[in-house]
């Protein structure tokens, strides 16, 4: 069943077509979320608010944008919301991740390092960017939305999204190229 199906089928009362619409988008959900927080035990109980705020909107859902960008519209507004509320309280808990990761496979520790590592690189990088930029990247790059998509998701239009990838790309690179020179200096490498 298509997304607007089974919304006609939860407006008529259905709660198997909610069922199989959380099923459907709890993985993106949860992803975009967690690549905004950085928490995983967060992440969840934010994942499931966000379902609970569909579930009770959802027959206010006029279809004028795909059910897909309304979704991750509550989620991003949901992060926003809980950033602005608990700002002195958002803690990054990298120890959580590694600590998953070791418990869930068998594969080579030193990868996992430095898998873990690289991702957390990108991680603290996106975090110096205004908001508005890392979400926008987030968006495009880590979920394969459209520029019109985010714009819809982001309340803003097209060119400003276009503008604040590339602004925020352009501020990504400078970041890292500094790291590297960093990096090389204190190695004694210049």
């Amino acid at each position: 069943m298509t997304d607007e199906e089974l919304i006609n089928e939860i407006k008529s009362g259905s709660q198997a077509a909610i069922e199989i619409l959380i099923r459907r988008y709890y993985n993106e959900v949860y992803g975009f979320i967690y690549r905004r927080t950085q928490q995983q035990t967060l992440s969840y109980d934010l994942t499931q608010e966000v379902f609970v705020k569909m579930s009770k909107s959802i027959s206010s859902f006029e279809g004028k944008s795909k059910f897909r960008s309304w979704l991750i519209t509550i989620a991003l507004n949901q992060v926003r919301d809980y950033m602005r509320t608990k700002k002195k309280d958002f803690i990054n808990i990298e120890s959580e991740w590694l600590e998953q990761t070791l418990t869930d496979t068998k594969d080579n520790v030193t990868y996992l390092y430095e898998k873990k590592e690289e991702a957390q690189e990108i991680r603290d990088a996106l975090a110096q960017l205004p908001d508005f930029q890392s979400e926008a990247i987030i968006l495009k790059y880590f979920h394969g939305y459209k520029y019109k998509e985010i714009a819809e998701i982001t309340n803003s239009t097209e060119s400003t999204v276009k503008s604040r990838i590339f602004q925020g790309l352009k501020k990504l690179s400078k970041i890292f190229r500094r790291e590297n020179n960093e990096g090389r200096s204190k190695s004694g490498r210049i």
